[in-house]
């Protein structure tokens, strides 16, 4: 059987969450006996943008830094790095600033890296690092996510992808069903050792970055990713197959979602079950009967739009749109909707809440 820790941590007090973290893998992945002296461990946060951890977008620093910790308790030497969707350039020192990664690594003497150099694995650039390092531990943080629904264990790994590659791949699988595929494929190439996920301050509605923090208060940790994600998806009130990343993983034989075949331990998994868990304002169609969707699906529209209002005009967005459908100007901005493949990244990487979503009416009327 797969086996999922769950660790109660109620906020992110250091010595809490070093406890939480190390009684989590103590139960399902011991580091200490996974990491051999000398090791070369890449230590791989989720880090989508710049924006500070109270804002619950990226894995907070406290939970990498228990993870660091342990590491080089067990001997290893720790590499820390990601490939943030919104990185370019020097944005990428600026997402390692503000999320707190750069101080984090300087307090505890580790190499804080960037994901610039790769090796392509069937067309896909993945980080060198992946492959240079011993053994990989994941850190992600439990977000909805306007394409995938969550984003979790399995979904952290794509940030392994180097450059633009990641953009380019939503603009040729817009729709769930096909970007779900990309992910697990990307997941099947560099899938990690140890997962560790930050699950204490959660974001819930329209993730991964324009949504709202949640205290759901936990740590999770296991050897397997997927078997992770679909207790997530079990504690939020969904079926792990509901979510299209994990489905397609499972397919590949890439890990367990069958609930009875996944062993928790830990503290009892019931007390974090959720009924009122808001999913992204993007999935209406989860929650029409098949035969009715089928009719009505040409019908459910969803579009990205720019508040000028809040829009700061940093030009993310633009850069980060794989079809070129968005201008930014000083006294207007716009998307270009006869271009836009609705792929929502300009709606992830807006670090300032701008980018919103527009549903038609009959979407209002299916979602509320």
């Amino acid at each position: 059987m797969a086996k999922v820790s769950i660790i109660r941590c109620g906020d992110y007090d250091r010595a809490r969450v070093f406890d939480a973290v190390k009684r989590a893998t103590d139960l399902a992945c011991c580091i200490k006996e996974s990491v051999k002296p000398n090791m070369k461990v890449l230590v791989k946060p989720n880090l989508l943008s710049a924006r500070p951890p109270e804002d619950a977008v990226d894995t907070h620093p406290e939970v990498v830094r228990a993870v660091v910790r342990l590491v080089k308790e067990a001997g290893g030497r720790v590499i820390l790095g990601d490939s943030p969707a919104a990185g370019f350039g020097k944005n990428v020192l600026d997402v390692y600033e503000v999320s707190g990664m750069k101080k984090l690594a300087h307090e505890e003497g580790v190499d804080l890296v960037k994901f610039t150099s790769a090796k392509f694995v069937d067309g896909i650039p993945i980080s060198r690092y992946v492959f240079d390092c011993d053994l990989v531990i994941s850190v992600p943080k439990f977000k909805t996510h306007c394409i995938t629904m969550i984003t979790a264990a399995i979904k952290n790994t794509y940030g392994v992808v180097v450059g633009m590659y990641k953009a380019a791949a939503h603009s040729k699988a817009p729709r769930e069903e096909d970007f779900a595929k990309v992910i697990a494929k990307v997941f099947s190439i560099a899938k990690p050792n140890i997962t560790v996920l930050d699950g204490i301050a959660v974001m819930e509605g329209d993730g991964p970055s324009s949504g709202e923090p949640r205290n759901l208060g936990f740590v999770m940790a296991g050897f397997d990713a997927v078997a992770m994600d679909s207790c997530l998806a079990d504690m939020i009130g969904l079926k792990p197959l509901d979510v299209l990343v994990t489905k397609e993983a499972y397919g590949m034989n890439l890990g367990e979602a069958d609930l009875s075949l996944i062993e928790i331990v830990g503290d009892d998994f019931n007390g974090f079950r959720l009924k009122d868990f808001k999913l992204p304002q993007t999935m209406p169609m989860r929650i029409i009967p098949g035969i009715v969707a089928k009719s009505v699906a040409h019908f459910i529209r969803f579009k990205p739009y720019i508040n000028t209002r809040i829009c700061k005009r940093c030009g993310l967005c633009k850069v980060t749109c794989p079809v070129g459908c968005i201008e930014i100007e000083k006294d207007a901005c716009g998307i270009d909707y006869h271009k836009c493949v609705r792929c929502m990244c300009c709606h992830e990487v807006c670090p300032y809440k701008a980018i919103g979503i527009r549903r038609n009416i009959l979407t209002q009327l299916v979602w509320g």
